[in-house]
């Protein structure tokens, strides 16, 4: 059951705006954009706040047009603000005053790692997806989840499920998504349109990255690098590219998988693992967060001082 006092705040706010993450991904984008039309329904003024514009991947979605980067700080005579799918302020995708604010600030999040920065907090680390705590949190306020919806909601479940597969998938997981299909979407197709439609430039850097492979800890972890001057090459922005690393789960001996990224502020780090490695833990030391099986964080260090530190550190966790 959601907070109680959550939905008295969106019940009695007029003004609403909704934010998410820093390089928002298929959850963030889709609970943000299904909360945003069921409080449309609720004839809420909502608006949507980020520092980034849309990725082309996700650019189906109903309403996406209206996440542009030119809309990232909050409006006045806003009641209150609603953070998805965000651990911690840091990573808000918004320039939030939160020393001299007027509004009450919600944040409702599914990870464990999540630093509880609300006036009022709901994280359900049970939750396989933001998108199943909007489902709930919509039909506590009695909206319909009409088909726009449930195109929004069941495109946060599939991507943050890796289609299913991840161990967070539930059979409510399942159950909710059987609910959203019956409302008329073309499952089918929001698959391809978000699996099977990478531009051939994109393709090409996946080549390139696969090509830095590295085993490593008695060949039970699996690096991967990804510099801006291969992004370069292929004159491609600083776009989201961390499902490349979906390529290296898939070899036989490993058991966690690092992508280390360049990027013009620093070095990014994602990690997967299988059955082992708590990636969280790992990315919470280095001051970032995520689930037990999927995480990142950012750092100073550059990626050959971040390689041998993670090295040092799996090693201990790997071989004994």
């Amino acid at each position: 059951m959601m907070n109680n006092d959550i939905l008295s705040v969106i019940q009695k706010s007029n003004n609403i705006g909704i934010t998410f993450h820093v390089s928002p991904d298929g959850d963030a984008l889709g609970s943000t954009l299904g909360l945003l039309l069921g409080l449309i329904q609720m004839n809420k003024n909502v608006y949507i706040m980020s520092k980034e514009n849309l990725p082309s991947s996700l650019s189906f979605l109903p309403y996406s047009n209206l996440i542009v980067s030119a809309c990232d700080s909050v409006k006045d005579n806003t009641d209150c603000v609603i953070v998805l799918d965000c651990g911690n302020v840091e990573r808000i995708n918004a320039n939030l005053d939160l020393d001299s604010r007027k509004y009450i600030l919600i944040n409702i999040d599914h990870h464990l790692s999540n630093d509880q920065y609300g006036d009022l907090n709901y994280v359900d680390t049970e939750a396989a997806a933001v998108g199943e705590i909007i489902f709930d949190l919509l039909k506590e306020l009695n909206i319909n989840i009409d088909k726009n919806i449930a195109m929004c909601l069941y495109t946060s479940i599939l991507t943050d499920t890796g289609s299913f597969k991840y161990p967070s998938t539930t059979i409510r997981t399942h159950n909710i998504a059987g609910e959203l299909i019956s409302k008329g979407i073309d499952f089918n197709d929001i698959y391809k349109k978000i699996y099977e439609n990478k531009p051939f430039s994109k393709v090409k850097l996946y080549g390139k990255v696969i090509d830095t492979m590295e085993m490593h800890c008695n060949n039970k972890a699996c690096f991967m690098y990804l510099t801006k001057n291969m992004l370069n090459e292929l004159n491609l922005e600083d776009e989201n590219s961390g499902d490349v690393i979906s390529f290296g789960t898939i070899v036989d001996s490993s058991d966690v998988t690092v992508l280390i990224k360049e990027t013009e502020n620093g070095t990014k780090v994602s990690l997967r693992s299988k059955y082992i490695i708590d990636v969280r833990r790992i990315s919470e030391y280095f001051g970032g967060g995520g689930h037990t099986r999927a995480a990142g964080f950012s750092t100073d260090m550059s990626m050959e001082q971040i390689k041998l530190k993670l090295i040092e550190i799996l090693n201990s966790e790997l071989i004994k």
